[in-house]
């Protein structure tokens, strides 16, 4: 254990000294989640604004049933809703980015649908905001078609003889055949800020972590490995020496960058023990898979070019560019070959507000993919200092 420590030591101040961990590891992934965050971050709207106009030019008792059911929405939380003079005026609102949407009601409304004659409520939108402007289309579309109801209920009443009146009133306070329920669910997606910064680190550990293990490659080219195996050390304090190196580095790495992004990007990582095990799973897997590839190459060069394909590719793959597929697609599937797909999505469950139970699912797959590949490049790794 001794001589292990005493070669992780020598290893981690070379590392210091040459400062290529810093920039791999902490500097490059830092700046290009700023980058990131700061020309994508515009895309990240935030919550819907449901600000609408109203401009009820009847009065009449229809027109007043609909906005009472405005103002129930609005009492509920749903939308804001600010009564318009005119629409001139509801146009100025649009203009000036107030509301993003207006209910004209035109006046004759509530006579024409008594008399069954066709009559047009307008919806007029904001064109940047086409969803906010489809909700209201769609509250509009569900009142006419209740209108239409009632109006289909007296024609068949009137058909059959019945009581036109009485039949309406009926229609009118019958309870809903079918109610929906609102249910408020977890956020399980990750701001876009949190979502760079994630992304990058994940993927530059992949960087980071490789100094260690090919760095037994390197002592073999300098001549150095002879001696330490000429020296009272067994291979397997060697080889946990340059695994040690990496899961120090990456866990350092990953450490400064979820606290610096925190305070100085303001990205929220969620509950600490659960980021904690999700950054110690993945630097494991980080090390595994790197470790393999040192072991099965030839020359640090060759490991290097070979663990620079394979992070370029899993991470382009698991989604830290941009959010991996969802959905029973070939690449979603695949997604989930990578350790980044779940990195991610264990800081997604993160996001829902859960605590380390969540993540478990995803740190042991990364562990799966760390102690695998851990094991096979252990056995290899040990053969090759021998040799």
């Amino acid at each position: 254990m001794r001589a292990m420590l005493l070669i992780a030591g020598k290893d981690l101040r070379l590392r210091i000294r040459d400062r290529s961990a810093f920039v791999v590891g902490l500097l490059v992934p830092f700046v290009l989640a700023l980058v990131f965050s700061l020309i994508l971050g515009a895309a990240d709207e935030g919550p819907i604004d449901l600000a609408y106009g109203v401009v009820d030019a009847d009065g009449s008792d229809v027109s007043s049933a609909f906005t009472e059911i405005l103002d129930s929405l609005e009492a509920d939380g749903v939308i804001d809703v600010r009564p318009v003079s005119d629409e001139a005026a509801a146009r100025g609102l649009l203009d000036g980015g107030e509301v993003r949407a207006v209910f004209v009601i035109p006046a004759g409304f509530g006579s024409s649908v008594e008399a069954g004659r066709g009559v047009t409520m307008s919806v007029l939108g904001d064109v940047d905001s086409p969803t906010s402007t489809a909700i209201a289309e769609s509250i509009a579309e569900t009142f006419a078609a209740g209108i239409e109801g009632v109006r289909l209920a007296a024609l068949t009443a009137a058909s059959i003889g019945a009581d036109v009146a009485a039949t309406i009133a009926e229609v009118r306070s019958a309870p809903p055949v079918l109610s929906v329920e609102s249910l408020g669910a977890a956020d399980r997606q990750l701001d876009l800020t949190t979502f760079f910064v994630a992304g990058m680190a994940v993927f530059f550990l992949f960087f980071t972590v490789q100094f260690g293990v090919t760095s037994l490659l390197d002592e073999r080219r300098e001549g150095t490995m002879s001696r330490l195996v000429a020296a009272p050390i067994g291979s397997s304090s060697i080889v946990g020496a340059k695994a040690l190196v990496s899961v120090v580095l990456g866990v350092v790495s990953m450490a400064v960058l979820v606290v610096a992004s925190a305070l100085l990007l303001g990205a929220e990582w969620g509950d600490p023990v659960g980021v904690t095990v999700l950054v110690l799973s993945g630097v494991i897997s980080a090390v595994g898979i790197m470790a393999v590839v040192a072991a099965f190459a030839r020359t640090p060069e060759g490991a290097g070019n070979l663990q620079a394909v394979i992070a370029v590719g899993l991470g382009m793959l698991g989604g830290v560019f941009f959010p991996a597929p969802l959905g029973d697609g070939i690449l979603a599937t695949l997604s989930y070959a990578t350790p980044h797909r779940w990195f991610m999505t264990g800081l997604g469950d993160l996001a829902g507000g859960g605590g380390v139970a969540v993540v478990l699912p995803s740190a042991g797959a990364l562990l799966a993919f760390g102690l695998v590949t851990g094991v096979i490049a252990g056995f290899r790794l040990r053969r090759r200092v021998l040799a």
